[in-house]
């Protein structure tokens, strides 16, 4: 056993870093994301009726890589969207994946937020749950001490601390 030869891991995919930022897609044709067929939310507004199981395929004309399958021969490709029409539903579609992607981010945010903040609440010392009035009442007593004169104090000082000199 001890004879075997020991080698290092060989991985296929590379390491991940690990401060990514938000998720991007992998492909760079929103209209088809890469597959050559244009993605069926994006053609129903085009062909409203449109039922994939029974219609042609709509096929991309932004990447070219609808005929990889060898399909334009059996007539089952719709080559009626053009590179025009596929450049519009590609920023169609890359429009509302930002809209997508910023509110996965706010809704992610909030609860990072909510988190945090009960968090600091059952770690906090003060007084959590103040009402109006304690508000009101706290910032009254910070007033109040903000307010004594620099002589106020000196004179607190050696009356509380100090001690009077008659004891």
């Amino acid at each position: 056993m001890s004879e075997l030869p020991i080698f290092e891991r060989s991985p296929i995919l590379p390491n991940e870093v690990e401060d990514k930022e938000i998720w991007r897609p992998g492909w760079n044709c929103f209209c088809c994301q890469d597959t050559g067929q244009i993605q069926a939310h994006l053609v129903r507004r085009i062909i409203p009726d449109y039922d994939h199981n029974r219609d042609r395929i709509p096929v991309c004309q932004g990447c070219n890589k609808f005929d990889r399958h060898n399909l334009m021969e059996y007539g089952v490709l719709d080559t009626r969207f053009d590179l025009f029409l596929c450049k519009k539903l590609d920023a169609i579609s890359r429009s509302e994946w930002k809209k997508v992607t910023e509110k996965k981010f706010e809704k992610y945010k909030k609860q990072l937020d909510i988190a945090t903040s009960q968090i600091s609440k059952s770690h906090s010392l003060a007084s959590s749950d103040r009402t109006l009035n304690d508000d009101r009442e706290v910032q009254q007593r910070k007033a109040e001490i903000e307010a004594i004169s620099p002589e106020q104090w000196k004179a607190m000082n050696e009356s509380y601390l100090v001690g009077k000199k008659d004891e």
